[in-house]
């Protein structure tokens, strides 16, 4: 792929790697950059000094914290979760169902779609931004308010204890940040995605002897390692999803991740205060004459003591690297240590980025590796499928009064179960798909309910499941007990709406309604005249019998009974556009 004139979008841009990308691709003769970051006045200076360096490119600032709405962009986490209907807010945009309303209002979306780059490069530690909000201690928290609650009291600030603990669950904001990320490049038009991640340990194993906590090994640490190891699987499944666009057609995006396993450095060596999250860090003194009796107890925060406040703040010589922190000489030597976390440079890095945006291989793209190392379909099992269908079928017919194999909602979801026995239905009806497709809508929606009507056994199969049936005129309901759709975590009623119905149709119930056999008509019609145009594909004079399709011109005869399975799945393919893209 030729990078020259294209746009890129760099998040995390200000960041060590994330310059680093941004002078690559400079010299790679991109049209446009744009410079996203956390802050205003990062993205700004990285676009000033990237423009002094190329200035036949276009720079252009980007900032915000990519994770959530623009209106919150400029807030710290902290800040943010301070405020009760911000921190609500929040929440429900981590756990709502993620709509097209929703991803319009998120900083990732937004920048992807108002800039519509070529590909999207991110160098954003993902893992540490999100782990970092410390589940563990926001549990510890509410774990003790709810001791306190069970003894008869509630304690203060125990609501924004429980808030805080579900603003801080990882696994949603990550499945939230993924699946925005890819509607936004479905709908800003990118060729590809690339992920600069993290192991979260700097290739180090469960025995790294430092960074976090006292514990060994930390549990902040592992859990953001945890989400970088996440991450990647979701990144695998994202470069498995082809994309479709607004007009239905698809188009395959690449998605490609490099994953440093050691320490990145380094961005400069710098004299100055020590800082660490924006904080510096006020000098004290206690003298050996006031020093402390070890009692029973020490308290690990004191508003006065015998320390004296020296009324500057530490300074030392530093290096800087990045978004990663400073390290003193004595840290830094100890981890780059032969045997420890070592390091790269990020220039190694951004030319490996280079690399895999230009269509080379550089040997370091996880998710290609992944690609190459997961088991695939294999030729057996291809074979016995078969095997598998006949013994199946051959079990059915010997044995007596037992319901028909076709659904029993355990692979979920409840689609999947009210299609097959829709088509079910459909072939008790008219056993072919060609009868059924030259009947009236409002006929065969008659027919398919008289086999409702008459088969008790049948129905009492799709009821007890938890499947409700809607009736052709689509006044009235069959239903079990318990019923799947719709769902929710509390409620237990809901309102039925003409809109909320054809909502739960679409996702799992029966629907005998004609609108409903209208459609089935229009997929019938599309399996037939598949079929017709095959029988028209000659090689000279005779029929087209090459490796060209994936299944012979008999594999849907509309004259041959319908098969639910291979219906729905040929459903899931066309119609869903849920195919496999790679085996």
């Amino acid at each position: 792929m030729d990078l020259r004139r294209q746009k890129c979008l760099v998040l995390g841009g200000f960041g060590l790697v994330g310059m680093a990308v941004c002078r690559k691709l400079s010299e790679e003769g991109v049209s446009e950059i744009i410079v996203s970051s956390l802050k205003e006045t990062e993205a700004e200076s990285a676009c000033q000094i990237l423009k002094a360096e190329h200035p036949e490119i276009k720079f252009t600032p980007e900032w915000g914290d990519i994770f959530v709405r623009e209106e919150f962009k400029g807030y710290f986490r902290g800040d943010l979760l301070a405020d009760p209907e911000r921190r609500i807010t929040f929440i429900h945009d981590i756990f709502d169902p993620l709509t097209k309303e929703l991803c319009n209002k998120i900083t990732l979306y937004r920048q992807i779609v108002d800039h519509k780059p070529y590909a999207v490069i991110d160098c954003v530690n993902t893992a540490t931004g999100i782990a970092y909000q410390d589940v563990y201690q926001q549990s510890e928290k509410v774990l003790s308010g709810l001791d306190s609650l069970r003894g008869g009291t509630i304690k203060e600030g125990f609501e924004k204890q429980v808030e805080d603990l579900i603003a801080s669950i990882s696994a949603p904001q990550l499945v939230r940040h993924i699946t925005t990320l890819h509607q936004g490049l479905i709908d800003g038009g990118c060729r590809g995605y690339l992920k600069v991640g993290t192991t979260g340990t700097g290739g180090m194993g469960l025995n790294i002897p430092y960074t976090h906590s006292e514990n060994r090994p930390s549990r902040v640490l592992l859990t953001k390692n945890a989400l970088g190891g996440s991450q990647t699987l979701l990144l695998f499944l994202m470069g498995r999803t082809p994309l479709q666009q607004e007009d239905g057609s698809i188009r395959d995006i690449f998605v490609k991740e490099i994953k440093p396993a050691t320490a990145i450095a380094w961005k400069g060596v710098v004299a100055g205060e020590i800082r660490k999250r924006g904080q510096n860090y006020p000098r004290y003194d206690m003298l050996p004459a006031n020093a402390l009796e070890i009692g029973k107890t020490v308290k690990t925060c004191e508003e006065s003591g015998a320390w004296i406040a020296k009324g500057d703040t530490l300074k030392s010589v530093y290096i800087d690297t990045g978004e990663n922190g400073i390290f003193s000489e004595g840290e830094f030597t100890a981890i780059t240590e032969v045997g420890q976390m070592e390091f790269v440079t990020p220039e190694e890095i951004a030319q490996y980025v280079i690399w895999e945006l230009s269509g080379g291989n550089s040997g370091h793209d996880v998710i290609g590796a992944l690609d190459a190392a997961v088991m695939e379909p294999t030729y057996r099992a291809g074979v016995l499928r078969q095997v598998a269908l006949d013994k199946l079928r051959q079990k059915m017919n010997a044995e007596k009064g037992l319901d028909e194999s076709v659904a029993f909602e355990l692979l979920g979801p409840p689609r999947l179960t009210k299609l097959l026995h829709e088509a079910n239905l459909i072939r008790h009806a008219f056993r072919t798909m060609r009868p059924a497709s030259i009947v009236s809508p409002e006929k065969m929606a008659d027919k398919v309910q008289a086999v409702i009507e008459a088969d008790a056994k049948l129905r009492s199969a799709i009821l007890s499941v938890g499947v409700p049936i809607l009736l052709s005129d689509g006044k009235k309901y069959l239903r079990g007990p318990r019923i799947l759709i719709p769902t929710h975590a509390v409620n237990e009623e809901f309102e039925i709406t003409e809109e909320s119905l054809d909502s739960w149709c679409e996702k799992g119930w029966i629907d005998l309604r004609p609108g409903n056999m209208k459609r089935w008509q229009g997929w019938f019609n599309e399996l037939i005249e598949q079929k017709d145009n095959r029988m028209k594909v000659l090689v000279g004079d005779e029929l087209d019998t090459s490796s060209r399709y994936d299944f012979d011109e008999n594999y849907f005869d509309p004259d041959s009974e319908i098969n639910p399975g291979k219906m729905v799945g040929w459903i899931f393919i066309n119609v869903d556009k849920g195919k496999r893209t790679k085996r």
